[in-house]
């Protein structure tokens, strides 16, 4: 019977498996894979599987998981890059750019397809898993919106600026207009890690944005004393999602607001 049950599940489990693989030929040489294995329960995976010869395979994400790092607020640099590195190194898989890659022969395809499935949802875990969840920033965002309504003072939402090294976006901007413009992002998980990406983002804005300050309003119930400490010392403008109308005097000594 248990020989029977054993058989019985790893067949619907393979079953299930392979209905749920999901693949787009891109040409004779390029397929792309996508797999029923998520990023902290977000967005699938994909994987691009290359074939250069009969007996050579390229496997790559695609320079999708750096890019889901980015969008979650973290600053892709050395250090950073170095601890992804580490964490792919284990399963024989390169950091080529902002692409994840490994080399397979066709017998060690689906061994190295597996290797890699599980080396970025690794990544994944380890970082995506914390990011804020969209309620929680969206409150904050509502809150910050709701104030500046009330001050009658215009700005832009999800502005992008082109930083020294990357684009960057902002969820409120304030254009120079005689005045030094602001750059105003909302942080609704302040951990260090994020700060400390926050931090990268506000110096590459500034690099190529002279005329411009950079600032952020974070959820102080969430903020440790470390990321406080970066945000107060790195920002034009840091405000506490608990004190949000003292944003007022931070836009007035800017200018943008006027002196009643």
């Amino acid at each position: 019977m248990s020989n029977d049950l054993t058989q019985t599940a790893i067949s619907k489990f393979f079953e299930f498996y392979k209905s749920e693989v999901e693949s787009e030929v891109i040409d004779d040489n390029n397929v792309v894979l996508s797999f029923p294995v998520h990023f902290s329960g977000f967005h699938r995976i994909e994987i691009t599987v290359t074939q250069h010869s009969a007996d050579h395979f390229l496997v790559s994400d695609g320079a999708k998981t750096i890019e889901e790092l980015r969008n979650a607020g973290y600053a892709v640099e050395s250090k950073f890059r170095k601890r992804l590195e580490a964490i792919s190194r284990v399963a024989n898989i390169r950091v080529v750019d902002d692409y994840l890659v490994a080399e397979s022969t066709a017998a060690s395809l689906g061994s190295s397809i597996q290797r890699f499935l599980e080396a970025t949802k690794t990544i994944g875990d380890a970082y995506l898993v914390q990011r804020v969840s969209p309620s929680r920033e969206a409150n904050l965002r509502n809150q910050v919106a709701e104030f500046l309504a009330s001050q009658q003072v215009p700005y832009r939402t999800k502005h992008t600026l082109q930083g020294q090294i990357e684009m960057h976006q902002v969820d409120f901007y304030f254009p120079p207009n005689g005045a030094s413009g602001l750059a105003l992002s909302v942080m609704g998980n302040p951990t260090r890690m994020h700060a400390e990406a926050w931090a990268f983002k506000s110096s590459d804005i500034k690099q190529t944005n002279r005329r411009t300050e950079v600032g952020v309003v974070y959820d102080d119930s969430e903020a440790t004393e470390s990321s406080e400490a970066i945000l107060r010392n790195i920002a034009d403008v840091s405000v506490r999602s608990s004190e949000i109308p003292s944003l007022a005097t931070s836009l007035r000594s800017i200018g943008i607001l006027k002196t009643a």
